[in-house]
Order: structure tokens, then sequence, then C-alpha cells
């Protein structure tokens, strides 16, 4: 998780930095591999890690103050902050579900909806799909495959209730309040995409695009399902 929060950033950096912004994708990439990694320490030792995104942060300020350019100058320091705070911050969210009692199955959990929401989503849009669902930011959306989305991730969600723990009736309420955190993870995407006229986020993974591609779905998932997870353990 902390490299592919690492490699998220350095992803967002490049895509800005295409536009022309100087963005230290370096410092964002490190940022987010640390704010990661953090939730692996024992508390003692989190303050530590506290420090280290002080100075990283700090450090990455610094060299844009002694930039002589200074147009832009504050946003490219501000792009590399929130993208390690995007990507570390709420991929972190994984490791703290692997940490929990049966924290195996909560991932596995977060893991199939955020594939199921995907997949079925695609699926039902590409064959099914007639009326667009925010268009403006991805125009092959649909209303359809939003709908078979939800639905599959209402039947996963339903599916580990006897392995978690819950009452399957939850698998309602919250497939579809985590159906629509994959949306929106995938919609968020979606406008950085477009913000910065890209068709992918990179080139990682030959055929599929960068590593944001792959996750943006589980980067709002993840939170979500921790939510729910620290009521019931």
């Amino acid at each position: 998780m902390a490299l592919a929060a690492a490699a998220i950033a350095f992803e967002i950096g490049t895509m800005y930095a295409a536009s022309g912004l100087r963005v230290s994708r370096g410092a964002g990439a490190l940022l987010a591999a640390v704010l990661v990694s953090r939730w692996m320490l024992p508390p003692e030792h989190q303050p530590w890690a506290d420090l280290a995104i002080g100075v990283i942060a700090a450090y990455t300020l610094l060299r844009q103050l002694w930039h002589p350019r200074m147009y832009g100058r504050f946003t490219s320091w501000a792009l590399a902050f929130v993208a390690a705070v995007y990507a570390g911050g709420l991929l972190g969210f994984v490791v703290m579900l692997r940490a929990l009692p049966d924290g195996f199955w909560w991932v596995a959990l977060a893991l199939a909806v955020t594939w199921a929401y995907d997949t079925f989503g695609y699926l039902v849009g590409r064959g099914l799909g007639r009326r667009g669902f925010m268009t403006h930011i991805s125009p092959r959306k649909t209303w359809e495959g939003v709908a078979g989305g939800l639905l599959a991730a209402i039947i996963v969600v339903g599916a580990f209730a006897p392995v978690l723990g819950y009452d399957w009736w939850l698998a309602i309420p919250l497939g579809f309040l985590w159906g629509l955190a994959a949306q929106a993870g995938d919609l968020v995407a979606s406008m950085l995409k477009r913000d910065t006229g890209q068709k992918d986020s990179g080139r990682l993974i030959p055929g599929h695009g960068g590593m944001l591609d792959r996750l943006d779905a589980l980067l709002f998932v993840a939170p979500a399902v921790f939510a729910f997870a620290r009521l019931v353990v």
C-alpha cells in the first residue's frame, strides 16, 4: 500500500507537471508512503513518522521558496502535499483494516466491493446503458451502470455477512453506501484526468494505465468499510 500510494502521488504530480507546474513529485511520493507506513508502527513510534511528515512538507515548501520563478510555486507545493494526503491518507485505511480482528476478511471485503462495483457497473453500462450519468466528468458513465454496480456491491456485502458476523440485512444499506463510495472514487480520478487533459493517470500497468486508474475506487471504499468495521469489531 505504501508503494501504491507513492505511485499514485507521483502520477498526480506528473499529470499536473504536463500543464507547466513544477510539482515536487518525489517529495509527494515519499510523503504518501510515510503516511501509509505510520499505521504499521507501534503507537509509541508513530510520532517519529509524524515528524518525518512535517520535515518532508517543510523541505518541499522551502525548495519552492528557493526557486527563482515564483509563478505557481505555492500551487506546486500544495498539489504535491494534497496528492500525498489523497493517496497515502486514504490507502492508510487498508492497513488499518488489516490490523483489525479478522482484518484479512475486512480487506477482502473492501477489495471485493470495489471490483464488483467496477466490473458490473462497466458490463451493465456497456450492455444496457442509455442515460448518461455525470457525463461532464466521465462521458461513458450511465445510470444503468451505476444501478448494476450498486446491485453487485449489495450482493457481495451479503456474501461476506456469515464470515464477518454482521446481520445479512445490513448488506442493503452498506452495499449501497460502499458502492456510492466506489463511484465517488472513480469520479474524483476522472476529474483529475479531465483537469489535466490526460486519458490515463500513467503507464505503469501496460494496457490498464497507472496505479490511480486501478485503485481509484478503493481509495474511497477502504475508509467507508473501516468506519463500519470499527463499529462492529
